[in-house]
């Protein structure tokens, strides 16, 4: 790459680099305030939301730096317009196809870091950043990130199985109740759990099976459904949670390929495998779709202008791929479909602001 590549490709970075910094920032902040309820709870002191927020940066970042992409080379490109640089390039000999060359590189160099946050820092971050909130909340009780997740408060042991539904359903329970003298008081089942509210403690328990011991005998009931209130936190039902976004690529991968290779529901999986990628691709579009804005109507428009801009469609795409997901979801579409949707619609529109280059 020449030297005026060179100084295009720095001018996008630093433009990014600036807007991922403010949105990065913003967004902590609001998370941060977030966390404010649960200090005070349990051994959850300021130092542990703090540091709850510092882990999820990572995570942060790789969600804003598509939006931040567009809004960092729209100002980047932006400012080397106001001053006439593009207009003098373009009076040099530069073509439009050397520029786009330029804003595509940064583009790469975009994508290259949101796959090494993704593929590394964010997912293991994330994952023990929840770990570490979850155990300051939940105090004594043990957990296990695990296929099969067992709780221990006071006399009572916890055992959920299998993944949780988008409903918020675990396959199967199982409770075991000690007696003062450590010996079996209760033995509970039920084929699935879910939280009735996200702020209260009480399970309801589905096709619940119950069997009792005590000095006079044995009794055991069967039950439709019915709620049990065991005083522990929702935190405990997303601890038993294999979640997308604390996993790596190949990890996501293997973890589908498991699902599949034992006829289990991995279309939520399958969808954020494949919108991975699609967020990485787009990424590139984003870069690359700054051009003709600057080239175009936004030629001698001001900063705010374009941040103004940058925000509607940054932050349009990005709602954009949050309901697709959902929307799939919802309506049982193929997750490929799903989660290429947004891209594609966005490849579509950079295809179409090129054509109308001049």
């Amino acid at each position: 790459m020449n030297r005026l590549g060179s100084y295009i490709v720095t001018g996008v970075l630093k433009g990014t680099a600036l807007v991922v910094f403010a949105l990065v920032a913003v967004g902590s902040v609001i998370e941060f305030v977030g966390q404010l309820d649960d200090v005070g709870v349990a051994s959850y002191e300021l130092t542990d939301a703090l540091l709850f927020v510092a882990l999820r940066i990572p995570h942060n970042l790789f969600d804003a730096l598509p939006a931040a992409t567009l809004i960092g080379a729209l100002l980047g490109l932006g400012n080397m317009a106001v001053h006439r640089e593009l207009i003098i390039m373009r009076t040099s000999g530069v073509s439009q196809y050397q520029l786009l060359g330029a804003v595509g590189a940064a583009g790469i160099v975009l994508l290259v870091v949101m796959l090494l946050l993704g593929e590394s820092l964010a997912p293991s971050l994330s994952a023990y950043a929840r770990k570490a909130r979850a155990d300051a909340l939940l105090e004594d009780v043990d957990t296990a990130l695990a296929r099969s997740t067992w709780f221990k408060e006071g006399d009572r042991i916890i055992n959920l199985r299998g993944p949780r539904s988008a409903e918020g359903f675990n396959q199967s329970v199982r409770v075991f109740e000690l007696d003062g003298d450590i010996a079996l008081g209760l033995v509970a089942e039920a084929d699935s759990v879910m939280m009735l509210s996200s702020d209260s403690e009480i399970w309801e328990m589905f096709d619940y099976a119950e069997t009792s011991f005590d000095d006079s005998g044995t009794r055991a009931v069967r039950l439709a459904s019915v709620p049990q209130d065991y005083g522990l936190s929702p935190e405990l039902l997303e601890l038993s949670d294999v979640r997308e976004d604390l996993l790596d690529t190949p990890a996501l991968n293997d973890y589908i390929s498991y699902l599949q290779d034992n006829g289990l529901d991995a279309s939520r999986y399958l969808a954020a495998y494949w919108g991975r990628i699609a967020n990485g691709a787009s990424v590139v579009l984003m870069a690359i779709l700054a051009l003709p804005f600057v080239l175009g109507g936004l030629r001698s428009a001001g900063t705010g202008a374009r941040m103004i801009v940058g925000l509607v469609i940054g932050l349009g795409y990005y709602i954009l791929v949050r309901l697709s997901a959902q929307i799939g979801d919802v309506f049982a579409i193929d997750p490929v479909v799903a989660a290429w949707a947004p891209g594609g619609l966005l490849s579509v529109a950079t295809l179409l602001a090129l054509l109308r280059l001049r």
